[in-house]
């Protein structure tokens, strides 16, 4: 008598949900792997007929001559050499510039919040630098009043690039210039210096 599945399962038999007479790949739905086949030199055919030796492959052509690169497009110009009278991209150049500025921080409504006073450090066509004892967050939008002598303030508006600590407790802050933001309130700050 040929033992069940149950038989086993009852019998405590981990494996009882296998059948025996069904194969694991049928059970589980899944396409068993191709069997391994050894390499053979000679393929075998009809009885009393010499064997059939495949060809090799032939060996690619060898690279004696390789194919030149293609010229390059006339669309595509190459830069001129340095020095050969090329209007080059020069580093901002920054000059030293010592005033006393007032400087007030905007909040989100572009209204002067605080202000306390610094003094420049210096200046370039689209950028500042001040040094100052209270630290600026970055992208922070900043107004400065610059005192020249016996003359009205001049009013800036930048954002904050980088705040780094200096010494003795100042901070270099570097402000990108931008337009000055118009409103009441500004114009308020600008009017009390």
């Amino acid at each position: 008598m040929a033992d069940s599945p149950t038989q086993h399962a009852s019998q405590g038999d981990p494996f009882a949900w296998i059948d025996p007479g069904v194969s694991v790949w049928d059970q589980w739905g899944a396409v068993p792997p191709p069997p391994k086949v050894k390499p053979t030199t000679a393929m075998p055919t009809e009885a009393g007929q010499p064997a059939i030796t495949p060809e090799p492959a032939p060996a690619p052509a060898p690279l004696s001559d390789p194919e030149p690169l293609p010229e390059p497009s006339s669309d595509f110009d190459p830069p001129p050499p340095a020095g050969e009278g090329v209007d080059e991209q020069a580093p901002p150049t920054f000059h030293h510039f010592d005033a006393e500025l007032d400087v007030a921080e905007l909040d989100e409504r572009l209204r002067p919040v605080t202000t306390w006073s610094a003094r420049a450090t210096s200046v370039n066509r689209s950028s500042m630098s001040i040094r100052t004892r209270r630290m600026c967050y970055a992208k922070t939008i900043l107004l400065v009043a610059v005192h020249l002598i016996d003359d009205k303030p001049i009013i800036l508006a930048g954002r904050v690039i980088s705040c780094d600590y200096a010494e003795e407790g100042l901070y270099l802050v570097d402000i990108e210039l931008m337009p000055k933001p118009d409103s009441a309130e500004i114009r308020d700050w600008e009017s009390n210096r």
